[in-house]
């Protein structure tokens, strides 16, 4: 069987994609506090919509990555266990995290509304009393999210322009 070298056209794409929604829902994150009124719905409508297709593209990469080889780890084996502890934060946080949001948004008494395209079922009655654990909960979340992806990044450019390894290169180039 061929070594793989590179991570597959797939996997990279999901991999940018992802990145890019996490680009936007920490702005618009941070668009919530800045705005109000009709402009702070409309924001938090998309932050909605982009946690929803975060959370299924969770899935949908947990599903490609298991039936798909990527390269060989690069490091020690202690570094390649970090590593995957990492990836497997990240897919907990990608799945954590949306479901927060949607348990919030429920218990706040408000839908979750996709792009217009559809909304989700409501499963839990409003409660006032939990509406405030709810936001500590997806907040604290966020922060970690910022931290956890914060130290990916640093990891991987850390191995570019510091070990001068390959990690880089192989997700982001064909």
């Amino acid at each position: 069987m061929e070594e793989v070298r590179r991570w597959s056209a797939p996997t990279r794409g999901l991999h940018s994609l992802m990145l890019l929604m996490f680009i936007a829902m920490y702005v618009l994150a941070e668009l919530m506090d800045w705005t109000h009124g009709a402009s702070k719905g409309e924001v938090v409508e998309i932050h909605k919509s982009i946690g929803v297709l975060i959370f299924l593209l969770a899935f949908v990469r947990l599903g490609w990555n298991v039936t798909h080889a990527g390269p060989q780890p690069i490091g020690t084996p202690q570094q390649a266990k970090l590593a995957k502890g990492v990836h497997h934060l990240l897919y907990l946080l990608m799945i954590l995290m949306p479901i927060t949001g949607y348990v919030m948004s429920q218990l706040h008494g408000k839908a979750v509304d996709v792009f217009g395209l559809w909304t989700l079922p409501t499963l839990i009655a409003p409660n006032p009393g939990l509406k405030e654990l709810s936001e500590n909960i997806h907040s604290a979340l966020g922060t970690v999210i910022l931290i956890v992806v914060g130290g990916h990044a640093a990891m991987a450019l850390y191995h570019h322009f510091m070990l001068k390894d390959d990690t880089l290169r192989r997700m982001f180039r064909g």
